[in-house]
């Protein structure tokens, strides 16, 4: 089978879809060595929001913050790899690539020490509304879940959550209006289905958080007895924090949601004002 693997591979090099470096005799038929390196793993990050602690141990993001989850592990920083990956995972085309990373967050979860997968009964993706699907033709978050449901033996519920609205893409909006988007954007089909069990909700990356609080919002009210989470990076706003950790020294401090508000804020007032004069 692997003389096969490098003879078709002499016929139709594979390439790596971050890179497009050929990709040969590599596990992996669509993330070369190289990106994976890129792609480091966060140690020791906050047990509540996943994201890098500060020098001094605390974490920035979990400030006057309460999260309806109860704790969020992040395998990756948010930065230009891993945000070029989480764009091409959202292609139609891409979802080897989504495997991929599915299986290095699987592996690197299996090995976190805090990490118990027979406390949840079920691993829930976060759900995308029908015309994105139609659009997209899969889903990033079922396919990840689907890679951590072979490591850990878990089952993967589809139905348990549902979007009920389109909600436009958040890129761009600052941490309130996240949040006012995606108000009423999840419901539980079946309540009876929920009530009493613990979940685990997975997603592709988390920057504001407001995706994963409004699920796990909704989840709890329906019964809920336990919803953590789970995503493959995490944004901590701030543009000098990724090359500290990559160093493997603790990044410099993260903005606070509050000051990422005010950031925002000052960026607009100042495209404003440029538009103006």
């Amino acid at each position: 089978m692997q003389g096969w693997r490098q003879f078709v591979d002499l016929l139709f090099p594979r390439s790596c879809l971050l890179c497009r470096r050929l990709v040969v005799q590599e596990p992996s038929a669509s993330l070369c060595s190289r990106c994976q390196e890129e792609l480091v793993p966060i140690y020791g990050g906050c047990k509540r929001c996943g994201a890098p602690l500060r020098q001094d141990g605390g974490c920035a993001f979990c400030k006057d913050q309460r999260w309806e989850f109860g704790r969020a592990w992040s395998y990756t920083i948010y930065d230009s790899v891993a945000a070029k990956a989480v764009r091409l995972m959202k292609e139609s085309h891409c979802e080897s690539l989504t495997q991929s990373i599915g299986d290095l967050l699987s592996q690197w979860l299996k090995g976190d020490e805090t990490f118990d997968p027979t406390v949840y009964d079920a691993i829930v993706p976060i759900p995308q509304h029908w015309i994105r699907r139609l659009a997209q033709r899969y889903n990033q978050a079922s396919t990840l879940g689907e890679r951590l449901a072979k490591v850990t033996g878990l089952s993967v519920c589809e139905t348990l959550l549902r979007r009920t609205r389109w909600t436009p893409k958040q890129g761009m909006k600052t941490i309130s209006e996240r949040r006012e988007n995606l108000v009423g954007a999840f419901e539980v089909p079946k309540v009876e289905s929920v009530r009493y069990r613990s979940f685990l909700l997975i997603d592709d990356v988390m920057t504001s958080g407001a995706t994963l609080q409004e699920a796990a919002r909704v989840l709890r009210r329906a019964g809920a007895r336990q919803v953590d989470a789970v995503v493959f990076a995490r944004g901590v706003n701030a543009s000098k924090a990724p090359a500290g950790i990559r160093r493997g020294v603790r990044a410099a401090v993260p903005l606070t949601f509050g000051q990422n508000t005010q950031e925002s804020l000052r960026r607009d007032n100042e495209a404003l004002r440029r538009k103006i004069h």
